[in-house]
């Protein structure tokens, strides 16, 4: 998504443009016929920014809950492939070697591919390549019946879960907020400070800060909202912090 300079600019649009909007009507309206009608604008505009409240702010609460989730997925993620490493570490050579090899290659191709990838709002599976090399190894193992029986159970128990959470991640990053709700937040967030702009006020400055006071909470509550829905991209987001430390462990 948006970086904090592009956020910060889109604010400031939103701003001059409601600031614009106050200073047309003052002209072409004047304040005093304006007044008239704020005992019917007055309270439709309560209800109006009461129940456009209510929405923003469940967005962002659902938001924010799907980025933490997001977050702790991908540390348990991180979490599966160390256990994997360590339930392979207890397997004959070269097996364990190569499943050692394996989930450092993973864990490179989640930091150095994968995030970047997503960051820039590209798909890629350089990680699924590698799971699929551990599915071939392990059911070479199999076969051949190398390693005890408990041994091959508990990891593939382990990569079961460290291919669930790669999954997981994967739907995460395709996921998108419906077109319709940012049509209902953007028509809700124009019908609101519209509204406010119509009311007349004999104090120009004071009206002034009102509209902009308004048009600023809106404004940051709408990018924070594109931001967290996105958790792998923009300025707020997901950190690889977990596979980078998991990589430093494995290498160990």
């Amino acid at each position: 998504m948006l970086s904090y300079l592009q956020s910060s600019f889109l604010i400031f649009v939103a701003l001059a443009l409601s600031v614009v909007t106050v200073a047309v009507l003052n002209r072409v309206w004047p304040i005093s016929h304006r007044k008239l009608v704020n005992d019917v604008t007055g309270w439709q505009l309560g209800i109006l920014g009461t129940t456009y409240g209510v929405i923003l702010g469940f967005m962002l609460y659902t938001v924010w809950n799907d980025f933490h989730v997001a977050e702790i997925n991908s540390n348990l993620e991180a979490t599966s492939l160390l256990r994997v490493t360590r339930i392979a570490a207890a397997l004959p050579s070269p097996e364990r070697e190569e499943f050692r090899a394996l989930g450092l290659k993973y864990a490179d191709a989640v930091v150095n591919q994968e995030w970047p990838a997503m960051r820039a709002q590209q798909d890629n599976y350089a990680s699924e390549v590698v799971g699929s090399e551990m599915w071939g190894l392990l059911t070479k193992m199999r076969r051949t019946g190398k390693g005890e029986a408990g041994e091959i159970d508990h990891l593939t128990s382990a990569l079961g879960e460290l291919s669930e959470r790669r999954n997981l991640r994967e739907q995460e990053f395709q996921v998108r907020l419906p077109a319709m709700l940012w049509l209902l937040l953007l028509a809700g967030a124009g019908a609101t400070i519209g509204s406010a702009c119509l009311l007349g006020n004999d104090s120009k400055w004071l009206h002034y800060c009102q509209v902009l006071a308004l048009t600023f909470v809106v404004a940051v509550t709408l990018a924070s909202i594109a931001d967290l829905a996105r958790p792998f991209e923009g300025a707020v987001s997901v950190r690889p912090v977990a596979f980078e430390r998991a990589l430093v462990m494995m290498q160990r």
